[in-house]
């Protein structure tokens, strides 16, 4: 595998989940025009309206499909129309979506490691509205939605494109998401890497994080070991094996001493300095108290590069200019951080 140089992210399920849930938005929506139904059990009927629904249709039809097999026989004919326009509408807005919890700080910390970070998604146009409400668009590099071009995962070409749009090769290229077949299965098959967040596992040859927080550990995990060893060496694949509960590969080395996993996982952390804290991860943890918070909203800290020397980026030009006036006082507070004394310099740069 090449270093990765990539990750792109789901958003359904992922990146952002409906609020307070499907079912309480579609029974709001159906009120306004006279249907009562529990959110409950629009909710329970949702999961098999997704499952069933002609995934081949155009956006719109496929959503006007899920709702009205959603709503069943609560739905009268002279209604359904007005009730899916009421839906579909409602989740083009940001306030029937919440973010997940830690994904600024994901999305920083990943790009602190110089990873560049976009949405590849099966959802239609609508999200890009959502994404830009809630702020987030302006973190990503790249917004890849089926409906705008024209595959979707599990597809190889969906991965294929977003690596090719965000000019990185395919073997260097992590997805992330919550399916095991198109979050999973279909990068790996493609040639990337899959990462499933949650769930009770992943796919074979696939990896899994427990929360979308520890997606930037196991990033930077794959690339100390794809700079030291320009592969996975047996020990991590074997770690990773164990942390996933799948039977490890023991079918190289095997007169090598076995250890415990604890033991394993010891020296791992110790091998890629996940044993102690490291100043990327630091600054990114407390980025929001080390300035005012209009502008810990429109700049993030890159990398660090020789010299000890801070990459930040400034949202424009006049954000930049602002920032300086911070500049003596932001080095002291982050040079008080725990780890952090080798910063020496910052260095701003505009998006």
């Amino acid at each position: 595998m090449a270093s990765v140089k990539a990750v792109t992210f789901d958003l359904a399920g992922t990146v952002l989940f409906p609020h307070p849930s499907v079912g309480a938005v579609y029974s709001a929506c159906a009120r306004k025009h006279g249907i009562e139904v529990d959110a409950a059990e629009l909710e329970g009927a949702f999961a098999s309206a997704l499952r069933s629904a002609n995934k081949q249709a155009k956006a719109e039809a496929f959503w006007r499909e899920v709702v009205e097999r959603t709503f069943g026989s609560h739905l009268p004919a002279s209604r359904a129309d007005a009730v899916f326009k009421e839906c579909w509408h409602a989740f083009a807005d940001a306030k029937a979506w919440r973010v997940a919890l830690g994904m600024v700080s994901v999305l920083g910390a990943l790009k602190f490691l110089g990873i560049k970070v976009a949405v590849l998604s099966n959802a239609d146009v609508r999200m890009r509205q959502v994404l830009e409400q809630k702020g987030l668009a302006r973190h990503f590099d790249g917004i890849y939605l089926s409906e705008e071009i024209g595959c979707a995962k599990p597809d190889a070409r969906a991965y294929a494109h977003a690596a090719r749009s965000l000019g990185v090769a395919l073997t260097a290229l992590v997805h992330v998401g919550d399916s095991p077949v198109e979050d999973g299965e279909g990068p790996r098959n493609a040639g990337a890497v899959g990462v499933i967040v949650g769930g009770r596992h992943a796919p074979e040859k696939c990896l899994r994080a427990e929360r979308l927080a520890e997606v930037p550990k196991l990033i930077q995990a794959l690339l100390t070991e794809g700079k030291t060893k320009g592969k996975f060496s047996r020990h991590v694949v074997n770690l990773l094996a164990n942390l996933r509960g799948v039977p490890e590969d023991r079918g190289r080395s095997t007169d090598r001493e076995l250890k415990t996993l604890d033991e394993a996982m010891g020296e791992a952390f110790k091998k890629m300095r996940l044993d102690k804290p490291v100043p990327e991860d630091v600054i990114i943890a407390h980025w929001s108290e080390l300035l005012p918070m209009k502008l810990a909203r429109r700049t993030a800290p890159l990398k660090m590069v020789d010299g000890g020397r801070l990459v930040i980026q400034c949202e424009n030009s006049v954000i930049k200019s602002e920032l300086r006036f911070h500049e003596r006082s932001l080095l002291a507070k982050i040079r008080e951080l725990p780890g952090c004394t080798e910063v020496k310099t910052l260095a701003f740069v505009n998006a």
